[in-house]
């Protein structure tokens, strides 16, 4: 079992997550990576993914969990060989078993686009739609932390079975700062399982 961790900038950061699924598909199969298939009537690539991002966000810190027998440097060599660009992977561990990445994932850091500063983020309420219709969602308890990232905002927010768009707070913090920022100017920069009530980033769990 090998877990990929890589990037999704550039334009591959406007692939929706549905049609991610298809790329990295055809990138295996280009690679000629051998990934093991589930037993049953239909079965399907031992392929497993980290939490979804929003479209349009970059990521530095995505996961790809792939059920392979190839040795982890060469999954990694073949791998960015035949990626194109904007989704190459940064390095590759090798596990014992699945790691389970899209139940495991707890939250993210997000930096935005705005110079760092103390921010109340206690009531705070954004708007969006849902299924056509208006929804206001207090996500004060989803915001997990606030600190100074190379002087820029980074927020630490709730990801997977509770989750946090961050695109979604952009309107908020927009109101805030007095500014326009733009959901392609949001960088992800790391995912974090919580172990003890603590938060432990990804890479600590797989090396």
């Amino acid at each position: 079992m090998i877990v990929l961790k890589y990037q999704k900038c550039d334009e591959a950061r406007f692939i929706s997550h549905i049609d991610l699924l298809r790329h990295i598909s055809r990138i295996l199969l280009r690679a000629e990576i051998p990934v093991k298939r589930s037993n049953g009537f239909n079965p399907h690539a031992l392929v497993f993914f980290s939490p979804p991002l929003a479209l349009g966000v970059t990521s530095r810190a995505e996961y790809l969990t792939i059920d392979t027998d190839m040795p982890a440097g060469e999954v990694l060599a073949r791998f960015n060989a035949s990626t194109p660009k904007g989704l190459n992977a940064i390095c590759a561990y090798g596990c014992e078993k699945n790691p389970n990445l899209q139940a495991r994932v707890v939250a993210a850091d997000y930096v935005y686009p705005y110079p760092y500063r103390e921010i109340d983020f206690s009531g705070v309420v954004i708007e969006y739609q849902k299924k056509g219709e208006p929804v206001k969602e207090d996500v004060s308890a989803k915001i997990f932390s606030a600190r100074d990232e190379g002087g820029m905002l980074c927020l630490r927010l709730a990801t997977g079975g509770v989750n946090l768009r961050p695109d979604r707070l952009l309107a908020t913090l927009d109101g805030i700062y007095g500014e326009t920022g733009s959901v392609t100017d949001i960088v992800k920069t790391a995912q974090f399982a919580s172990e003890d009530g603590k938060f432990v980033n990804i890479d600590d769990i797989l090396s």
